[in-house]
């Protein structure tokens, strides 16, 4: 099994890889600070970049409520999660959940069956992925 990556990345960095990465997209204008999404996984891109053709690149605004869980599930690509809030519980197989903290990153291998799991707060995170454009963006 793929090895999990798990290291610490400043907002702002993120912030000016995302910038990057939709340069010449219309864009919606930026929520005001203290925005909360609703519950759930709330769609940010999901779009053709043109430095990928064939590709799409997907952002997820992942809110969740205290100690939340989700169904297991996989991606054909890499999962790329930055925690803003919270604390997000990662469960991989044969693997004790990891807490993943704010300001820290953490990149589900493809095709890895994993869990989502909230801590006791909640969690407020950022998921970005890459696919192929015609591949699923889920797998049972």
């Amino acid at each position: 099994m793929p090895a999990a990556i798990r290291t610490r990345l400043s907002l702002p960095l993120l912030a000016v890889a995302l910038a990057a990465s939709s340069a010449g997209f219309a864009q919606e204008a930026a929520p005001q600070a203290g925005w909360t999404p609703p519950i759930g996984p709330n769609p940010v891109f999901d779009t053709e970049p043109a430095a990928a053709p064939g590709h799409r690149l997907i952002v997820t605004d992942l809110n969740l409520g205290p100690d939340a869980v989700g169904e297991p599930h996989s991606h054909p690509w890499e999962e790329f999660l930055y925690v803003i809030e919270g604390q997000a519980l990662v469960g991989l197989p044969g693997a004790e959940p990891l807490a993943v903290s704010p300001g820290e990153t953490f990149v589900i291998p493809p095709r890895v069956v994993h869990t989502p799991k909230a801590g006791p707060e909640g969690v407020r995170a950022i998921v970005v992925r890459v696919h192929l454009a015609d591949d699923p963006v889920t797998l049972p």
